[in-house]
């Protein structure tokens, strides 16, 4: 199936139904669908075919996702780009992506200029905002082409989409996901648009199209019939302004988000009664935000989604039942805290296997690295046989993440296998540590690292935010890890700052945590 079908078949079943939502800008699906038919016919016209690569460096707009189905419609390569890359990682996924025509967002023009000498394959570049002179404007090209049914035949395993990971380690790699890997996560996600239906839900995102969230929330609303209200760019106030103005039903968030909305000393003036979902995930949760949302949003359905931009999005679903806790005690209360830690049971078309470095598939409870087994993993990395490689073995995917899965089959992660602290021989998890220091009553944020150390080879080394007016000190930290950890597992360096560092999705960035704290003493 041709991922173009999820808009085709909505704009004929509801066409005057609101599709996107920008602030003033409003596009019905009829509109939406014309759109994408005269913006296909232009890159036809412009050389763009069957396989070509067409990328886009912009903020979230309706215009970036009529760009995404006017590409499936000619069965090109759809890249979305990391505004917030470096220049010489704009260079490098431009250049090894192989882009022939890029979209880019008016503010982006300076950091194109500065990087278009070094770029090898880009032929046009067109505007969605006013174009600078001797520039194709996204407007222009719209309104100076006739529409045409363009649709081109695509199998299963040709891609759809190729996204950059966020290259954290190294230069960022480039995932190629494919239309039957997409298509099999939407139709068992969500079900066709309904004509009967008197109040479709209202999607809002505020996770960038460059992340696969936002990728597949591109897919998941209009195959819906769902009006998506998009936000360029996430601040608490725009969120919750477009929850009470939209009237939205359904949002994704990530848990620092979700965090800074709680926290706005507005919240309570706004009218969010209209929610009726909430998906978190990206990164890790901090247990008290979940508990403190599970409170504030009591009305809510809250859910906790696990998955990789490998995976095609979601593998494991926390639902709504198991963050429901008002009114339970003793074992059954206790029972649900701790899976408020998990991130839940695998989905129905995902099979998760815990698996140890032999490649032996563990029990309940046994800590090692987490593996995928589904239509929906990536076709590979993108010029990249030896990462493919290592990442997909025997078509099962290693993610290189952590965890164990309980008797009951509820996913729980500990850290990332490439940051494990291996001290004295033995594995310590970061994230088993950083989830007790977040229980601290003192403690905002924290991060756990390997140190070098000479008697260990390597010792945990804990970065930490406190809260303010706290004058928490390392001593304490350190004892209050011992009272709930082996000691072995408790830090043995403490180091203070402002804020971690974190990637657009709230991920905190270990590697420039060890450029600044790698050693015991150079904070």
């Amino acid at each position: 199936m041709n991922t173009a079908e999820f808009l085709q078949i909505t704009s004929y079943t509801v066409p005057e139904r609101e599709a996107f939502v920008q602030g003033d800008t409003r596009v019905t699906f009829m509109e939406a669908a014309e759109h994408v038919n005269r913006l296909a016919t232009a890159l036809q016209r412009r050389g763009v075919q069957k396989g070509s690569h067409v990328g886009v460096m912009a903020l979230n707009s309706p215009a970036y996702v009529e760009t995404y189905y006017a590409c499936a419609k000619l069965g090109a390569v759809f890249v979305p780009l990391n505004y917030r890359a470096k220049q010489e990682e704009l260079t490098y996924m431009i250049n090894t992506a192989g882009i022939e025509v890029l979209f880019i967002g008016q503010r982006y023009l300076d950091l194109l200029a500065a990087i278009r000498p070094t770029l090898t394959t880009l032929q046009h570049v067109i505007c969605y905002d006013a174009a600078p002179e001797g520039m194709e404007s996204y407007q222009q090209l719209i309104e100076g082409t006739e529409p045409e049914e363009i649709f081109v035949e695509v199998a299963d395993e040709d891609p759809t989409i190729l996204m950059y990971t966020s290259g954290t380690t190294a230069m960022p790699k480039g995932v190629l996901l494919n239309y039957g890997g997409m298509t099999e996560y939407v139709l068992s996600s969500v079900e066709m648009a309904n004509p009967e239906d008197p109040n479709p839900d209202v999607m809002l995102v505020s996770v960038p199209f460059f992340h696969i969230a936002g990728a597949t929330t591109m897919m998941l609303a209009p195959y819906a019939g769902r009006k998506l209200v998009i936000l360029p760019q996430f601040t608490p106030e725009a969120w919750l302004e477009a929850v009470q103005k939209e009237r939205v039903t359904m949002s994704f968030l990530v848990p620092t988000m979700l965090k800074r909305v709680m926290e706005h000393p507005d919240f309570a003036k706004y009218d969010l009664r209209s929610l009726k979902s909430i998906t978190y995930g990206a990164a890790p949760m901090p247990y008290e935000v979940v508990r403190k949302a599970v409170d504030v949003f009591d009305w809510v359905d809250l859910n906790n989604a696990y998955g990789q931009t490998e995976s095609t999005s979601t593998l494991t679903f926390l639902g709504p039942e198991d963050h429901k806790i008002k009114g339970l005690t003793g074992e059954e209360l206790e029972k649900k805290l701790k899976r408020l830690r998990s991130v839940g049971r695998p989905r129905d078309d995902v099979a998760i296997f815990i698996m140890d470095n032999h490649g032996n598939i563990l029990g309940p409870n046994q800590e090692g690295e987490i593996c995928v087994a589904s239509a929906r993993v990536m076709a590979g990395y993108y010029g990249n046989e030896e990462a493919t490689k290592e990442a997909i073995q025997d078509g099962i995917l290693h993610t290189g993440d952590v965890g164990y899965m309980d008797e009951d089959g509820y996913l729980f992660i500990t850290g990332r296998k490439k940051d494990l602290i291996i001290r004295g021989g033995e594995n310590i998890s970061p994230g088993e540590i950083e989830a007790v220091l977040m229980d601290h009553p003192d403690i905002d944020d924290a991060a756990v690292i390997g140190v070098p150390d000479l008697d260990w080879g390597e010792v945990v080394k804990a970065i930490v935010v406190r809260r303010p007016g706290s004058q928490i000190t390392p001593e304490e930290i350190i004892q209050y890890t011992k009272s709930r950890l082996a000691s072995y597992k408790a830090p043995q360096y403490v180091a203070f700052v402002d804020e971690l560092p974190r990637n657009p999705m709230g991920k905190v960035l270990k590697t420039e945590l060890r450029k600044t704290h790698g050693g015991p003493n150079n904070d």
